[in-house]
């Protein structure tokens, strides 16, 4: 099942394409972006974004990724992903937004979509996310987004060798009911 196209108020977002891929290589190989992910790579190796998006496109989700676009004039400025549980009732998310739309609030707009879609479509039970410590804009985008916070896991998490707190939040199916 392929992800279903969500609109917000700024932006569509929508299934990977393979013209995507050049933003994918260069921001997904920007080191502010990989250092703040626990899966990205970096480097970035080259050929890493068309072979990703041809996986995607042979084996869609109904959690995406999906492509985070500006409603006016198309641009890419992101990508968000749930990675939904074998049970179907709970699901991670991830996403990450290019540093040239930081601060905008796009991130936090595209997660509240993404909240929605998962409780509302997909008919999950809980949604989860996590940011190392050292970044905390990404845990004020999920507060924003209606996530609260369950707490740290200390040294969850290795990135580059190093070990790192893991903050978790989290929105259940009666918490979006009741908001």
């Amino acid at each position: 099942m392929k992800p279903k196209i969500l609109e917000t108020e700024r932006l569509l977002m929508r299934p990977l394409k393979r013209e995507d891929a050049p933003f994918i290589q260069k921001h997904g190989g920007d080191r502010r972006i990989a250092e703040m992910t626990l899966i990205i790579p970096h480097p970035y190796p080259e050929g890493m974004a068309e072979s990703w998006i041809e996986e995607t496109l042979a084996e869609p989700s109904p959690g995406g990724p999906f492509a985070l676009t500006l409603k006016h004039g198309g641009e890419l400025v992101g990508l968000m992903e749930l990675s939904i549980s074998d049970d179907k009732l709970q699901s991670k998310v991830g996403f990450w937004v290019a540093p040239l739309f930081w601060g905008h609030g796009l991130c936090t707009e595209a997660l509240r979509a993404m909240i929605d879609y998962g409780f509302r479509d997909l008919n999950l039970q809980r949604i989860s996310a996590g940011h190392f410590s050292e970044n905390p804009a990404s845990g004020r985008v999920q507060k924003k987004a209606g996530m609260v916070k369950e707490g740290t896991h200390r040294m969850g998490a290795f990135r580059f060798g190093e070990p790192k707190d893991l903050v978790i939040y989290a929105v259940t199916r009666p918490d979006w009911e009741d908001r």
